[in-house]
């Protein structure tokens, strides 16, 4: 083979390998926008599934191969669904890996500002580590997170974060077991998406049993 046509070659494969190396920040991806905006079909990225509403597009990413979230990795099991309604981008689901959850924990609650509403609950930890989740807890709701007193390695903090800023609702919700893991899952959806019960586990109108019910209207 001639030397100019094996560095073509070489050149075409690299290519290859840079395209199928793809990858996408979904904290790039605002509500409301139009979704062809973000090519959701063309990342081979995402399953699509249409389904019988011709209004309600949704996108999968079972193992969240090539996604992220400011950089911060994804949940390999619990995967991500991006609805899009209207041709609108409706809602965001998502988890981060459990190694950043109080990482992902800031940045969401540093993008959305002071909660409408939160819910809290106890958590007792393993005594190596239960100190150093506290204290990054504290630093993210300073006025939530609190130490129980007369329970050994016992604290408060808010499971769940609830915000409204008028157009869209985001719920955080945070898990924490006794060995210290930490599981987390975040959505944010439109209220026109929501109202119109466009979105798979969010119910319209809000059940009487849930924590949000006098806050989504």
């Amino acid at each position: 083979m001639k030397k100019g046509k094996f560095l073509i070659l070489i050149f075409a494969v690299l290519i290859n390998i840079c395209c199928g190396n793809k990858s996408f920040d979904l904290s790039s991806v605002s509500l409301g926008e139009d979704a062809k905006k973000y090519d959701f079909e063309n990342k081979n990225l995402f399953l699509k599934d249409s389904g019988s509403n011709p209004d309600v597009v949704q996108y999968y990413a079972d193992e969240n191969k090539g996604l992220t979230y400011s950089s911060i990795p994804l949940d390999n099991t619990m995967g991500t669904r991006i609805t899009i309604f209207k041709g609108k981008v409706g809602a965001i689901d998502t988890n981060a890996a459990e190694k950043y959850s109080l990482e992902f924990v800031e940045k969401i609650t540093a993008k959305h500002g002071k909660p409408t509403a939160t819910v809290t609950d106890k958590a007792t930890v393993d005594a190596k580590l239960v100190k150093p989740i506290f204290e990054k807890l504290k630093k993210i709701s300073p006025d939530k997170v609190s130490w129980n007193q007369g329970e050994k390695n016992s604290f408060t903090y808010p499971t769940s974060f609830f915000w409204d800023d008028g157009k869209n609702y985001s719920i955080l919700s945070i898990s924490i077991e006794d060995d210290g893991t930490i599981r987390n899952k975040y959505v944010t959806v439109t209220k026109d998406a929501y109202r119109n019960n466009a979105v798979f586990g969010l119910k319209y109108p809000t059940p009487q049993g849930s924590p949000w019910y006098n806050y989504m209207k």
